[in-house]
């Protein structure tokens, strides 16, 4: 597994990322996981939506 920075966002950003995966799956994502296409994809929109990076 594979891990990143933190990515923090709005509650009104995770609820549209829920178009893209479950809420499992969008926690992981956004905590650093990238071991799938899926969580590299819902990241990418986290950050486009306004999310922030964590060191």
């Amino acid at each position: 597994m594979e891990k990143e920075k933190r990515i923090i966002v709005d509650y009104r950003v995770k609820k549209n990322l829920l178009e893209l995966g479950t809420y499992p799956t969008i926690r992981k994502a956004l905590n650093g996981d990238i071991s799938t296409p899926q969580k590299i994809s819902i990241r990418n929109t986290a950050i486009k939506l306004g999310g922030v990076i964590i060191k």
